[in-house]
């Protein structure tokens, strides 16, 4: 249930990674729940490789955008593009980062709830490298206050993409979800103080 009227998404990829998909995805399940939803995204450059930003709003809202400081998750499908998505954070946002780096070797924003999820390697072990975005989707579902039940995403994903990967897919997706209960990194200041 979602307490104030919108609980509000940003993804951040680059071209090719699937971000738009992703955004489907979590719209397609909110509505099977009975959920409002609003969906829209920005480009850089129309081509593969270029940033795409999506932004999801979860509840009663007339539009889809929103400012900055009201997202409650961030998924950064490429490590570098967390930073220009945290613009979007509230102060007590979650990010959740594609990346195979050591928590040291990574640029954190400041002050973030961060949880990395190596979906690279989890999607190229099922076979399927292109599916790592539902890794990160599986890290988010199991967020306090995700207001999509993973039952309804679990659906949407496996009615999505070639029979023989479906199943897979969805391995994508659990693995995702629990990977990350192992790989939450709280970032306290901008000088990197840490704990895991």
């Amino acid at each position: 249930m979602i307490s104030r009227p919108s609980f509000d998404i940003v993804l951040a990829g680059r071209g090719g990674q699937g971000v738009i998909f992703l955004s489907r995805v979590i719209g397609e399940a909110a509505m099977l729940q009975g959920l409002g939803v609003r969906t829209t995204e920005t480009h850089g450059m129309a081509m593969r490789g270029g940033s795409v930003l999506c932004f999801v709003r979860i509840g009663d809202v007339l539009g889809p955008l929103f400012p900055g400081g009201s997202a409650s998750v961030l998924m950064a499908l490429h490590p570098d593009e967390a930073l220009s998505g945290c613009v979007y954070l509230e102060s007590t946002g979650v990010v959740v980062i594609n990346t195979s780096k050591l928590p040291e070797q990574i640029k954190y924003p400041a002050n973030r709830k961060i949880i990395t999820v190596d979906a690279e390697s989890l999607a190229g072990n099922e076979g399927v490298p292109r599916s790592f975005n539902l890794a990160l989707l599986g890290a988010a579902a199991v967020l306090d206050g995700f207001p999509i039940e993973s039952e309804g995403l679990e659906s949407v994903i496996s009615s999505k993409g070639p029979k023989d990967v479906r199943e897979r897919n969805l391995r994508i997706f659990r693995l995702g979800g629990e990977r990350s209960e192992k790989a939450v990194i709280q970032v306290r200041s901008e000088r990197g103080e840490r704990s895991h």
